[in-house]
This record gives structure tokens, C-alpha cells and sequence, in this order.
């Protein structure tokens, strides 16, 4: 176990760090789930917690560390959320009771919050500040922080029906560069931070009418090919020349867009013709009606769901064979915590119903889903998917799992989930993809090395889609696939595009013949032959209009060679060096005050000084 304090690497059943003393979270040792002091039972796979092993919990550290920085720029999406109703409820209540009906209130919010890995910042009398970004960044901070208020607007009705109240919320999120660090007086200073993104998100939440979710610009952008938006008139906000263009958050979309790609800018794909015939061999050894299983493995931004999207396309074309079923299971960047989510994803997209479908929608399509495939055999598998699915079971399926402990539930969904598989595979050669693994919940995990050996019996092929990050509960799934397949198993390895793949890539997307030199020379040096970050300098190019299109040809049209990266991009290398050492860190900051490039003398004599 990690201590969390100084990430020291403990053995098992250390109640207390070996480096630093500090005490250590009670874990299950079955998927490493971190567990509340007293636990028995681990709430998320049901594994025996070993009495040896029960330490007391302890709270996540607080944001002490980074106070002593002076300041520190970072991308951060701030959050306003407003409660309205307590000024009303004050008039005829006591005080004591509203302030125990607030306090109650934000215990149904605040959770929220957390759950998507956000910092709430203050409580400002019945209003929420909350950071996503700071003190730790994820690469889609943007989209977690607008999650965050869909469900704290569902949590307040609930809160309602509950209370019996009328309280609403209305909330301004705004993403921008922020100053953070420790802000006060000498003797006592908290971490916050500052900056005109906190002033507009401040500005929108004030501007926001009751059940409304107002967000700035640039967050709009981020965002927009996940969630549903309203474009509002522009406002005028003070110190700003020009009025802001904002939008209102209305929900998610049924059928989201691509994140990443350029609208209206498309290329072929480059740099990856071996690795897809590799992947052709698979599929054409699945269609024969033997298995097999795909590991691909790559840094952000290099292309791997391109790869597979490409891959689903040829597959799909003229002359491609036997027709293949093909369904994913996509990980979520804050799931690990949530138990089967990666599993929950997958039997969604085999039975055809989005992740925002409601109860009623699922049910029905599973009960037909089970009925079409296994008759009058449908009730020795629908009950124990339908709870997986947290669906509300009725008669003999509800009858079938009541008396069921949380390991006998476990082994019954995995049961479920074999025979499932093994019937879709022997009606059509089946593809499972699973993307993202490297957020896999550990429950997930488990249950997916448990059907590997599916692979030797049917025509099945699974394909894992990572990050090298062998740290995360999801490599055990690459690692067990690399110990139990054998020759059914590829892996591919993506590397970044070499100076001539990355110049044909730009060629494709810009037409280069119109581009200057300097700003293809440009875009090559800041993306360093990753597809991700040459689609995104690009992006931002034109955004900002240092480049546009005039005639059917690119032209530039301001001083480009000292733009900054993109915001996205600062998130995504964010969130990858806020998981290092401090000591790490400290190193990493004094490097980028002394230049791009420079020798390690340099670096150590710097470090020497400060």
C-alpha cells in the first residue's frame, strides 16, 4: 500500500508507514478498495477483510502542501453553486433549525463534489465554491465540474421531497488560468485561488436564474460535444472591453460527439498501417471462429481509439468477411471507485441502451434482450444482470438474488456474464473492446481476468485499451492477459509520429502547400509527433485566429511564434505531473523557469540556490 502521505511503498498489513509514520487507510487486500475503519466485508467486490488488517481509516490529508508555494499557474475550473430559499425559510424558522437544515443540505451536495474528484474551496453562507483542477488536475476537469451540478440539481429535489422544502440552486462555471497557492496572512493563509476565471464564474452564477447552469466560453468549448447546450445573449462584465459570450448547461447528449478531431478538418489516418494489420489478422483469425485478444498500449493523444475506430471501419466495409458483433465498455476517469462501472458500461452497449436511459427503458430492453437469447432459460441470467445494472427486480428475480451474500452475487454475475458472452459469440464472431482500462474499478478488473480463458472456447476476441500506467488496479488485466493468452494475445505498443508522419498529418488537415514554413515548422515543435497535440495547436491556431482559411487556403494572420498550449493540453500534462513527488514537482517547476532546454549542471546548480 502507498502511504499517502509520502507515497512510500508499504508491505501488506502495515498499520502505519514505514517512512513517515503516518497512519494508513484500511484496504481491501482482494481489489485494494479503500475501506472505513471497522469494515468486515469490502463494500466493493464483498472479499473478507482480514481483523489483522483492520487499522483505522484516516481522512484524506488535507490541502496543506501546497500553501507553501508562493503561487502557481494552473488551467482550473471554478464552480459557484447558489442554494436559494434559506433567506425565505429564515423568516419563519429558528435559526438553529435553518443552520441544521443548511448543514444537512450541503451533506447531500458536497459528496457530490467529491465524487468527482473536486475541491470545495468555501461555503460562502448558503453558496459552494469548488475547485476542479486544484491542487490536482485531470485532463477533463471541465466536464467533471458540469456533472457536478446536473447532480447536485437532481440530490437539492431530492432534498426536497425529503425535507419537505422549496430550496433551488442555480450555479456559473467558468474555466480559466487561475494563480493557486496560499492566500491570507502570514500567520494563517489557505490554498485558493485567484484570478479573473473566478471572477466570471462568480459573475455567471449571479447572472443564473433559479435552476439554471450558466458556463463561460471556454468551457463551452471544452465540453460541447458532451452535454447539450443553450447559447444565451452575450454579458457585459466589469473590467472586460467586450461582452462574454456564455451558454446555458441543459444535459447530457443522448449521443455524444467525438472529443477530440477537428470539425470540418479531416485526415486519414497516419503513422499506424502496421498495427492495423495486425489488428486485420485478429479479426480475420475471429471470424474463422477462433479467439483471440488485443493489448494496445499508448501515451495520451497517440491515436489508440483512432486506431480501433479504423479498424471497426474496414471491418465493416465491402469484402471484410463474416459480419463481427462488435460492443465497448468505455472506463470514466473518476470510476475506480465505483464499483463494476467498466462491466455496467459494456452490458449497456450489448443490450443498445446509452448510459443516460432511464429505469423503465433498461429494463425492458434487457428483459427482451434475455428472452431473445436464452427463452425460457432468461431467469437463470436476467436477474443477477438486472442488478448489476441496479435495475428494481420484481417476483422470482428479486426472489433469486435476496438471499445472496456479496461473493455469491459476484460469482453470479460472472456466471451471468459468461453465458452471455458465450451465446452472442456463438451466433456471430464477437468483439469486446474496453477502452481506457487504466481507470478500470477494481471489481471490474476481477471479473474480466476470470472470462479470459473465454478466448480458448468460442469466437471471441477482446480488446484492452491503456496507458503504460502499471500502477492503476486496470494493468492487472494486461498483465493477467499477457500470463494467460499466449500466442492469442497482440500487443501492440503506439509510439509518437515521426517529423515526416507529423508533416503529412498537417498536410492532410491544412492543405501545407498554403501554410507558411514557419507554422508548420511551429506546429511540429510544440506537438512533438503526437496526433492529439498537432489536432489541438492546430485547434487553438484557429481559434484564435492566427490562422484562417480565406479562399479555399490557409493564410496566417498574426504573430504565432509565442502562443501558449492550449488549455486542454495543460490539463492533460497536468494531471500527469500532479500524481508526482513533491520533491518531483519541485524539481519540475525550477526546470521550466530555466528554459526548454538546458544541461543537468544547470538544473542542479539552480536547485542548489533555492
Amino acid at each position: 500500500m502507498n502511504c499517502p502521505q509520502c507515497q512510500t511503498e508499504n508491505p501488506a498489513g502495515a498499520k502505519f508507514c514505514m517512512n513517515c509514520g503516518t497512519a494508513l487507510p484500511l484496504a481491501c487486500a482482494q481489489c485494494g478498495m479503500a475501506l472505513p475503519a471497522g469494515a468486515k466485508f469490502c463494500m466493493n467486490c464483498g472479499h473478507q477483510v482480514s481483523s489483522a488488517l483492520a487499522a483505522p481509516a484516516v481522512a484524506a490529508p488535507e490541502r496543506t502542501s501546497p500553501i507553501g508555494h508562493s503561487g502557481e499557474r494552473r488551467v482550473v475550473t471554478v464552480m459557484f453553486a447558489d442554494i436559494s430559499g434559506f433567506t425565505a425559510m429564515s423568516e419563519k424558522m429558528d435559526p438553529e433549525q435553518v443552520r441544521s437544515l443548511m448543514n444537512s443540505c450541503f451533506d447531500h451536495l458536497v459528496p457530490i463534489v467529491e465524487k468527482y474528484e473536486g475541491v470545495v474551496d468555501k461555503f460562502i453562507g448558503d453558496e459552494i465554491m469548488a475547485l476542479f483542477g486544484a491542487p490536482t488536475a485531470h485532463e477533463d476537469d471541465p466536464m467533471r465540474a458540469m456533472r457536478t451540478a446536473l447532480e447536485m440539481m437532481d440530490a437539492l429535489t431530492d432534498f426536497n421531497e425529503k425535507y419537505d422544502t422549496n430550496l433551488g440552486m442555480h450555479a456559473g462555471i467558468n474555466t480559466g488560468l487561475v494563480v493557486a497557492g496560499g492566500i491570507g496572512s502570514q500567520g494563517r493563509r489557505e490554498y485558493s485561488v485567484m484570478g479573473d476565471t473566478v471572477n466570471l464564474a462568480a459573475r455567471l452564477e449571479s447572472a443564473s436564474e433559479r435552476g439554471e447552469i450558466l458556463v463561460g466560453p471556454d468551457t463551452y468549448r471544452m465540453a460541447a460535444p458532451l452535454f447539450e447546450f443553450e447559447k444565451l445573449e452575450p454579458i457585459q462584465v466589469k473590467g472586460k472591453s467586450e461582452p462574454i459570450q456564455i451558454y446555458k448547461l441543459l444535459g447530457h447528449k443522448a449521443q455524444p460527439d467525438r472529443v477530440r478531431g477537428l470539425a470540418g478538418l479531416e485526415s486519414a489516418m497516419v503513422g499506424r498501417d502496421a498495427e492495423l494489420a495486425i489488428l486485420m489478422k485478429l479479426s480475420e483469425a475471429v471470424q474463422a471462429g477462433l479467439g483471440r485478444a488485443a493489448l494496445v498500449i499508448g501515451e495520451p493523444g497517440l491515436g489508440k481509439s483512432r486506431l480501433i475506430a479504423e479498424w471497426r471501419k474496414v471491418t465493416s466495409g465491402p469484402g471484410a468477411g463474416r459480419p463481427l458483433r462488435w460492443a465497448e465498455g468505455r472506463c470514466l476517469s473518476y470510476g475506480q471507485g465505483l464499483a463494476y462501472h467498466l462491466l455496467i458500461d459494456l452490458l449497456r452497449s450489448l443490450i443498445g441502451v446509452p448510459a443516460g436511459a432511464g429505469e423503465p427503458e433498461t429494463r425492458t430492453a434487457l428483459i427482451a434482450f434475455s428472452e431473445e437469447l436464452f427463452g425460457e432459460g432468461a431467469m437463470d441470467v436476467y436477474p443477477y444482470l438486472g442488478h448489476l445494472l441496479s435495475l428494481k427486480l420484481e417476483g422470482e428475480a428479486e426472489e433469486r438474488i435476496r438471499m445472496l451474500d456479496p461473493q455469491a452475487l459476484q460469482s453470479q454475475y460472472l456466471a451471468a456474464l459468461r453465458r452471455l458472452i458465450l451465446a452472442l459469440a456463438a451466433r456471430q464472431p464477437l468483439v469486446l473492446v474496453f477502452e481506457d482500462i487504466h481507470w478500470a474499478d477494481p471489481s471490474s478488473t476481477e471479473l474480466l481476468i476470470r472470462l479470459l480463458p473465454l478466448v480458448s472456447e468460442t469466437a471471441l476476441l477482446f480488446c484492452f485499451i491503456t496507458r503504460p500506467d502499471h500502477d492503476a488496479p486496470g494493468w492487472k488485466l494486461a498483465s493477467a492477459a499477457r500470463e494467460q493468452l499466449g500466442a492469442s494475445l497482440a500487443e501492440l505498443n503506439l509510439h509518437t509520429l515521426s517529423d515526416e508522419e507529423s508533416r503529412q498529418l498537417i498536410s492532410n488537415l491544412l492543405e501545407i502547400e498554403a501554410l507558411p514554413e514557419r507554422i508548420r515548422a511551429l506546429i511540429l515543435k510544440k506537438a512533438e509527433g503526437n496526433p492529439f497535440f498537432v489536432e489541438e495547436v492546430i485547434r487553438m491556431l484557429i481559434d484564435r485566429g492566427a490562422i484562417v482559411k480565406e479562399n479555399s487556403r490557409w493564410a496566417a494572420r498574426a504573430e504565432i511564434e509565442n502562443v501558449e498550449i492550449p488549455d486542454n493540453l495543460q490539463g492533460l500534462l497536468l494531471a500527469r505531473i500532479d500524481r508526482l513527488p513533491d520533491d518531483v514537482k519541485h524539481t519540475l517547476r525550477v526546470a521550466s523557469v530555466i528554459g526548454r532546454q538546458f544541461s543537468v549542471k544547470v538544473l542542479e546548480e539552480v536547485l542548489r540556490s533555492v
